[in-house]
């Protein structure tokens, strides 16, 4: 029993319509629009708040329970053309990762002239024809390269194997003789298409270089996947115009079989990347149809809002939007909080209290029902923190899904409170609760637009977890301060991993993981990414550490049941400084929290200036003492010890840092992803929300250039 959906976009301009895709195990489901005001419904906070949108009608709709089709192949745009009295001729190179428990996976399928060839539950290739077997392989190893040479006449038919270093091996069966037309499948046997949607069955898992299909000699079509990188097709380069597309994004910029360990980079000799790599459990677009629109009213203010559903005897779904002010009509707000929709769609269903994960903390995994839903419906698919099916690393991520994780009324399993987006919500509240005019964008309305769309505010606001981000993201932040602007860092681990979307594709985001505090390693050579063709990883080794910008940077992580505050620096009190605790008498500061009742945990920043942090920063306050849960991230150890958790490790810490900048811009940081969960204790009344309060005045009263 469910009732969920997802949107057409995560951000809409007021006066634009989104699509609304639902899935309800209830036929009747209501639809309205609320704005999100708080989400975690802790009794020592406000609870969970919202706003109904009056000026937007409550539709009543019919829902089904939806299917998902999940699984990477590829198909092509036209058929080939098989003569009778011919002979076909297929060639390809196979790195095959996991066979299927039973049955068969798909290497290339002729659907229409019912011939494919095939990786069997022991790992060997099948060549049938009409559902007949004609040729056997044995095994073929996995996660090693084979050349297939096969060819199908009348008369007989032969498969050779080799794999570059010895001869190849051949194997001969009956003939058949296949005359017609066909579309050409690669990693799936077929494909059942229902409605607008297309399921395929038995795909491969693994990586495919060189297909080449010919007659009598003569090429039918042939496929360089090392070509247009970036897109999710392939040309036919046999100039038949036989071009492939290819389904539910596969991961490309994957070395081939003449990868030869001395490039690094697929963009410096292409033909050594000539391979794509085939998941069964790869997701782009779930593919629901769509339910109903919902068109905003271009006077709806911009703020955090949610599409809810409702439905008897199910419990409510409330699907994150951002809405935007109309374009070309600025709001007039010179504040702007920019939701960290990067990270949601990073951590997107992620799967870490399903396998063997050591938490390492005092605190027991204990899911809740998000994750429960996310481990029945695996068919949703997967975040940057999983594995596939075959052990490799998820490099892409997408929106078009429904992602139990990314609600309002979301508690993380690890410390059982709100956690990026509903963690977020804590400084709506804040700024909806101190009267604040303010916009709300994404992350993604910042990469799009990263030349123009902070331009109207003076001060801008991170969410509390803003890990991953592109490089026009931090260009946008980093041109905002220099003309003037205030930047408020109000999280921990922020701009840690490059991430990169597909040009028209903005819903799907890629990350190469091989460094850092990782769940998996990309394969020597696939670092790079093919989206955008840079290179993966941390931006600390990419010479632009968080510290540079905002002070701080990523420097551990732990989670425990009490969470220590800040205690203030002597450099605090001289007066260039000392404004910021206006009306705060505390040394200590946000010794309390609705998240492991702190301020200082779960992932934390510190200020470094051998990462560059800039050597007139200010820190204004360092975290208390952490337990023994808290350890350094790994790009920090270089020497391995017993001694590196915050007991004996004073580098294991975050630290409040303020940064002035010549121009008037200035940037505060805190270090911390759960800071903000102190905002609502004592319904505000506390010490940090007034030490955010001053630094929202100040920033907002100075002017950009």
């Amino acid at each position: 029993m469910y009732l969920i959906g997802y949107l057409s976009a995560l951000s809409c301009r007021a006066g634009e319509s989104v699509d609304v895709m639902i899935g309800s195990s209830v036929s009747d489901v209501s639809v309205d629009v609320v704005r999100l005001i708080h989400g975690d419904d802790n009794p020592l906070g406000p609870g969970f708040i919202y706003q109904p949108v009056d000026q937007i009608a409550v539709q009543q709709v019919h829902a089904s329970e939806q299917q998902t089709p999940i699984g990477s192949w590829a198909v092509s745009q036209k058929a080939i053309h098989l003569p009778s009295a011919s002979s076909l001729q297929l060639s390809l190179s196979v790195w095959p990762t996991l066979p299927p428990a039973q049955g068969l996976q798909g290497i290339v399928s002729l659907p229409g002239l019912d011939l494919l060839l095939a990786l069997d539950s022991e790992s060997r290739l099948v060549f049938s024809c009409e559902g007949q077997t004609l040729l056997t392989t044995p095994p073929v190893p996995l996660r090693q390269w084979r050349h297939i040479a096969l060819e199908l006449s009348a008369e007989k038919s032969w498969i050779s194997l080799n794999d570059n270093d010895e001869l190849p091996l051949y194997f001969t069966g009956p003939g058949r003789e296949a005359a017609g037309s066909s579309e050409v499948l690669i990693a799936a046997i077929s494909v059942k298409k229902h409605g607008e949607q297309h399921f395929p069955e038995g795909v491969y898992n693994g990586k495919i270089a060189r297909p080449l299909l010919a007659v009598d000699g003569q090429p039918l079509a042939s496929w360089a996947f090392e070509n247009a990188m970036s897109t999710q097709s392939v040309a036919d380069i046999s100039g038949n115009g036989c071009d492939l597309k290819l389904v539910n994004a596969p991961t490309r910029a994957m070395t081939g079989p003449d990868w030869r360990n001395d490039v690094h980079d697929w963009k410096q000799e292409p033909s050594q990347y000539d391979a794509i790599h085939f998941h069964d459990d790869d997701l782009a677009d779930a593919c629901w149809p769509v339910t109903t629109s919902v068109t905003l009213p271009e006077s709806l203010p911009s703020g955090a809002y949610a599409v809810r559903l409702r439905a008897n005897g199910l419990n409510d779904d409330y699907i994150p939007l951002v809405i935007r002010p109309p374009l070309g009509k600025p709001s007039g707000a010179r504040i702007a909080m920019v939701m960290a929709t990067y990270t949601y769609i990073a951590y997107a269903n992620e799967h870490l209290t399903e396998g063997d994960f050591e938490q390492g903390s005092e605190i027991p995994v204990e899911t809740g029902n998000w994750e429960d839903l996310v481990a029945l419906h695996q068919e949703w698919g997967k975040s940057h923190y999983d594995l596939h099916n075959d052990g490799s690393g998820v490099a892409y991520s997408s929106s078009l899904r429904p992602i139990p994780n990314m609600r309002p009324d979301y508690r993380f399993w690890g410390f059982h409170a709100p956690r990026r987006f509903s963690a977020d919500l804590y400084m709506v509240w804040f700024l909806t609760q101190r009267d604040e005019p303010f916009d709300v964008i994404t992350e993604h309305d910042l990469h799009a637009e990263s030349a123009s769309v902070l331009k109207n505010y003076q001060t801008v606001i991170t969410g509390s977890h803003p890990e991953y981000y592109s490089a026009p993201m931090l260009d946008a932040f980093e041109q905002h301060v220099k003309d003037g602007g205030g930047l408020m860092y109000l999280g921990g681990d922020g701009f840690y991993w490059v991430t990169t979307p597909f040009d028209g594709l903005p819903h799907l985001l890629e990350v190469r993981k091989s460094e850092g505090l990782r769940h998996w390693d990309a394969e020597p050579g696939e670092r790079y990414h093919a989206s955008t063709g840079e290179l993966g990883g941390i931006w600390r080794s990419r010479g632009r550490s968080a510290h540079r910008l905002f002070g701080v940077g990523m420097g551990a992580h732990g989670w425990d049941n009490k969470a220590p505050g800040y205690r203030r620096s002597e450099r605090s009190y001289q007066p260039d400084a000392a404004w910021v605790f206006a009306g705060i008498e505390e040394q200590v500061v946000g010794d309390f929290g609705l998240i492991m009742n702190g301020t200082s945990g779960d992932e934390i920043d510190r200020a470094d200036v051998h990462y560059g942090t800039p050597a007139d920063a200010i820190i204004l306050a360092t975290s208390e003492p952490h337990s023994e849960w808290y350890v350094p991230v790994p790009e920090d150890v270089t020497t391995v010890s017993n001694q590196l958790n915050a007991r004996y490790n004073r580098n294991v810490r975050s630290d409040m840092v303020l940064v002035e900048h010549s121009g008037g811009g200035a940037v505060f940081s805190v270090g911390s992803i759960i800071f903000t969960g102190a905002l609502p204790v004592n319904n505000g009344d506390n010490n940090i929300a007034r030490l955010l309060e001053n630094i929202i005045h100040n920033f907002t009263a100075r002017q950009k250039q």
